[in-house]
């Protein structure tokens, strides 16, 4: 990143104070685009080289075409700034990522000819992808996603491939490929995501596979903190360091202490991702890490030499086993639960549940690791069964692709509500999504629900479909819990699948953490900020808010992309909750979720001057993927929008359930907070203490 102003010259003009204007950026000089080019620009320029008033701005090519990348576009002076690189502009150099929620992940588009233009998939490749997120400072590339995953670009086509090596810092510098013989659409526009996240490692450990966990940021080494470190976590960080899977994530700094940055950046993954950077994270509310509090994990190490994939977990799906440096797919004719329970047994997965083929779509493609396999059942490994079957034993039957279920892939998730931490509950039993019917269903339930999901305590336990009617199987009825269970499937309920509901009553939470965003006393896209948290409407205060926080709040209220603060001139106490302070977002933030600030707490500003106030630029619909439910008993939450509150209006009713919850895991009160469990997008810049 600049430290002080970008130096700047003029070239092939008649003198030191007219030419073709070049900027100095990481050690190589590069032009301005003519774009938007005016008299303002033109008078930075003239006072940064001491050269009088400007006289002139003249127009693209006046003094001949220059070399090297194009540095700076749309270049936005006032006129009064001191230097070129002061103004404002969208970044540096000759490619953009556009159509992302970040400056970090989106379309690719290279400057050509004074036009943007998109880049063809097939011209594009994970060594163009590093270049890109290296030239851009966001980091390293996570995998290339699929054609046009950030939408259709508009105009005009790069026609050429980028032959990059990997480690150019600028894609300008890439060699670059004869014209493309057949034309490419958008519909094959490449696009890239970076990540923050450019290293992990354990260290502290007796082998490579367990220890304290380390990640580097953007080339800084640092310690994670364990406060949201979960077990789903671990095992993609297993996964991803090619140590198999997490057996434990042991605390009390077993491994020692680091020195360093802290980073208290909340991973919520859902334990499938193949990088920790594509995982959601959040920072809002976060606490500071208490000492001997580094995040840590034990590896299973060996246990790589199998694994199962496209599942819904790390214990369900079509089995691979590696051999000779490759993963290989598993054939046979006769797979049963006899090979399936060596599997699980082999992944720690639980007891099997189920073997199959599975159908044609998610059958492998790749080689062949292992054709036919007879296991009496109890063997540790798969490797340990009969695997030299004769070829005559094959013959009776097709060798297929073989899946597994095994009990470890039991999980819990909700559905169909404003966020991650409200919704229908659903649970993934023995291959399928079923839900959970509303018979006895309360609080303490709830809290189950929403101890399991890492969501805090329970506010509400809905009943009657509240958010929607689920399909398929209709999994657990009776439930009854204490609150004080681990999983929902350890409290008192019916056999599997044996109830008497339909999905009219299908069952669902709102937990404590489950965040939204609106404007209180809104005159359409304009009013004062507040945060819902812990089943309490609160105010957001203005210290140290900055216009890029304005900007996403305004983003995640559907008002536009941009929008000004305003200064109170109101003093005297402030009433009711103030749940967030020094809310500070990045340009490199996505989410107003995933900005750093002060820890959740009730009495965060006292003062009503400190009172967030913000005016949006735009007057849009709410984001169509946030709904606010349509009606609750202890929350009472109002359908659609009124005009006293812009984004979702709740009001807290009356307590309408016969138990009070024993445990209400992460609830806060006056005197204790903690960080928010929403899972925004991934992709921000990280919070260090």
């Amino acid at each position: 990143m600049f430290e002080g102003a970008a130096e700047v010259r003029l070239e092939s003009g008649p003198s030191r104070c007219a030419g073709r204007v070049e900027v100095k950026h990481e050690g190589q000089w590069g032009t301005v685009c003519g774009d938007s080019w005016d008299m303002d620009d033109a008078a930075v320029v003239c006072k940064q080289l001491d050269c009088g008033p400007a006289l002139e701005a003249p127009p693209y090519g006046y003094f001949g075409p220059g070399s090297g990348p194009i540095w700076m576009d749309d270049v936005e002076c006032h006129g009064n700034e001191s230097a070129l690189s002061d103004c404002g502009h969208p970044g540096w150099g000759f490619v953009r990522l556009a159509g992302g929620d970040s400056p970090c992940s989106g379309r690719v588009e290279v400057h050509d000819g004074n036009q943007w233009k998109t880049v063809c998939d097939s011209d594009f490749g994970p060594k163009a992808a590093a270049v890109v997120c290296r030239e851009l400072q966001c980091g390293a590339a996570l995998p290339v996603p699929g054609a046009a995953h950030f939408g259709k670009g508009d105009g005009p086509i790069w026609g050429r491939e980028l032959q990059c090596v990997g480690d150019e810092a600028l894609l300008a510098s890439c060699p670059r490929g004869s014209p493309r013989d057949q034309p490419c659409t958008h519909a094959n526009d490449a696009g890239v995501t970076c990540t923050q996240y450019t290293g992990f490692r354990l260290v502290n450990g007796s082998t490579a596979c367990d220890g304290r966990v380390e990640v580097q940021v953007l080339g800084t080494w640092g310690t994670l903190c364990a406060s949201r470190w979960e077990l789903l976590d671990a095992h993609v960080l297993c996964r991803h360091l090619d140590c198999g899977f997490a057996e434990s994530i042991p605390g009390g700094g077993r491994f020692g202490r680091g020195t360093g940055p802290i980073w208290i950046d909340s991973f919520q993954c859902d334990g499938t991702e193949a990088h920790l950077g594509l995982c959601p994270v959040t920072a809002l509310g976060a606490s500071p890490c208490s000492p001997e509090n580094d995040a840590a994990v034990i590896c299973s190490g060996d246990a790589a030499s199998l694994r199962l994939v496209g599942g819904e977990s790390r214990c369900d799906g079509r089995v691979e086993i590696f051999q000779g440096g490759t993963w290989g797919r598993v054939l046979d004719d006769q797979w049963d639960l006899e090979e399936a329970s060596v599997v699980c047994r082999q992944l720690r997965c639980g007891e099997a549940e189920a073997a199959y083929n599975p159908p044609k779509p998610q059958r492998g493609t790749g080689p062949v690791g292992l054709r036919g396999v007879r296991c009496a059942g109890h063997e540790a490994r798969l490797t340990l069964c009969n695997t030299s079957l004769p070829e005559n034993a094959l013959a009776a039957g097709i060798a297929e692709d073989v899946g597994v279920t095994c009990g470890g892939s039991r999980q819990v998730r909700l559905v169909n509500g404003p966020g991650r931490c409200a919704g229908r509950v659903e649970i993934y039993h023995q291959g399928s999504w079923g839900t959970v019917c509303d018979d006895g269903w309360d609080l303490p339930d709830a809290a189950v629900v929403c101890h399991q999901l890492g969501c805090g305590g329970a506010v509400e336990a809905a009943v009657s479909a509240r958010f929607g009617e689920g399909s398929g199987r209709i999994w657990l009825d009776g439930v009854n819990c204490s609150g004080a269970e681990g999983a929902l499937w350890d409290c008192p309920a019916g056999s599997w699948g044996q109830h008497d509901c339909g999905h009219k009553e299908d069952a669902g939470v709102i937990c404590s953490e489950f965040v939204a965003l609106r404007l209180e006393d809104s005159n359409n896209c304009a009013g004062h900020l507040q945060v819902f948290y812990n089943g309490t409407w609160g105010s957001v205060c203005s210290n140290s808010m900055n216009l890029q926080t304005v900007s996403l709040a305004c983003k995640e209220l559907g008002c536009g992309d941009g929008g000004t603060l305003e200064i109170q001139q109101h003093f005297g106490k402030l009433s009711g909750t103030a749940w967030l302070d020094r809310v500070q977002c990045g340009e490199k933030n996505s989410s107003f979720w995933q900005c750093p600030s002060a820890p959740w707490h009730p009495r965060s500003c006292d003062d009503l001057q400190d009172k967030a106030r913000i005016t949006c630029d735009g007057n849009s619909e709410l984001p169509g993927h946030q709904h606010p439910p349509s009606s609750c008993s202890l929350l009472g939450i109002a359908k659609g929008r009124d005009r006293a509150h812009r984004g979702f209006s709740f009001t807290l009713g009356s307590q309408q359930h016969p138990r009070e919850a024993e445990v209400s895991p992460g609830k806060v009160s006056e005197e204790t907070s903690h960080s928010s469990e929403q899972r925004p997008l991934h992709g921000h810049p990280p919070a260090a203490l």
